[in-house]
């Protein structure tokens, strides 16, 4: 058992390499480094196997099999940022499912004695859970790190195209203005993607909807209802953009007031578990040796 499991990670630890400088390496990867930049390391390792897979067809399979999900995934991946198939997504839990069951199995094989064999599948399926679970949580946390990226920046982005729009630029010209500025950020990115649907034909209103969709910020949605309205009344945008602009900004701030004021209650379990007991040993330790100094009997 212990030759077969060694067998697998040494051929796992030769073709994988050998898929990614070969297979999957060329002029197509050098298109996606930019790309690849806004992976995570893990997926980012994980993304050639996980190709490979999908070229195996594994992706059109889950993807047939779980149509619901794979819209729920494909709003996620958009959300995060991420300019991945859900098939491939899928190709990456499959990949980490396994390697992890097979690493935690061949680890547990190697320490634990004959009498405890039911550890080894245990330890598989818990490690493959997790590893299967770790594709979902990055890209939830990218998804939140990139939500927090834009909510920062919609007011300070709102002031500047309202600004624009009070120098005689229209409301495209000044988008297009403040992505022309060369800020780099999640938000410049959903400008230029709602600028290209204007382009391609989609009204002003509906483009605004579709990036509030993306982003999924109430505040931006009510910025965007706000446009929408002011455009069928024929009310000024500016003025409407002014005062969306200081509602955003009083939501930011009233968001940072939330989480200092749940600072407190955040740092005490590292104060339980770390400080407290390293200050009651610095305290006792000298009482303790001087009472096994004196023969006290301790316990």
């Amino acid at each position: 058992m212990k030759q077969t499991i060694l067998y697998a990670m040494i051929f796992m630890a030769i073709v994988l390499p050998t898929l990614f400088f070969t297979v999957l390496s060329g002029d197509k990867e050098k298109k996606k480094v930019k790309e690849e930049k806004t992976l995570p390391p893990l997926l980012r390792l994980s993304r050639p196997p996980a190709v490979f897979f999908e070229l195996l067809g594994f992706g059109t399979l889950f993807r047939k099999l779980f149509p619901e999900h794979t819209r729920f995934v494909q709003q996620k991946l958009d959300f995060a940022g991420l300019r991945i198939s859900p098939g491939t997504f899928y190709c990456m839990q499959m990949f980490l499912f396994f390697l992890s069951a097979l690493l935690a199995t061949g680890i547990t094989t190697l320490l634990v004695d004959e009498e405890n064999r039911i550890s080894i599948p245990i330890a598989g399926l818990i490690a493959a859970f997790m590893g299967g679970s770790l594709p979902g949580i990055l890209v939830g946390n990218l998804a939140q790190e990139r939500q927090m990226q834009i909510l920062r920046a919609i007011p300070y982005s709102i002031d500047l195209i309202a600004s624009a729009m009070r120098g005689g630029l229209d409301f495209s010209a000044a988008i297009r203005f403040y992505v022309n500025l060369g800020i780099r950020s999640p938000l410049v990115d959903e400008y230029s993607r709602m600028l290209r649907e204007m382009e391609l034909g989609v009204i002003r209103t509906t483009a605004l909807q579709n990036m509030a969709e993306r982003i999924k910020i109430k505040e931006f949605t009510s910025f965007a209802s706000a446009v929408a309205l002011g455009t069928e009344l024929g009310a000024p945008l500016t003025e409407t953009m002014e005062i969306q602009g200081d509602e955003m900004r009083k939501a930011r701030f009233a968001l940072a007031e939330t989480k200092a004021q749940r600072a407190p209650s955040l740092m005490l379990l590292p104060m339980a578990l770390f400080i407290l007991p390293a200050v009651f040993i610095t305290i006792l330790t000298p009482v303790f040796l001087k009472m096994k100094e004196a023969g006290v009997p301790l316990f």
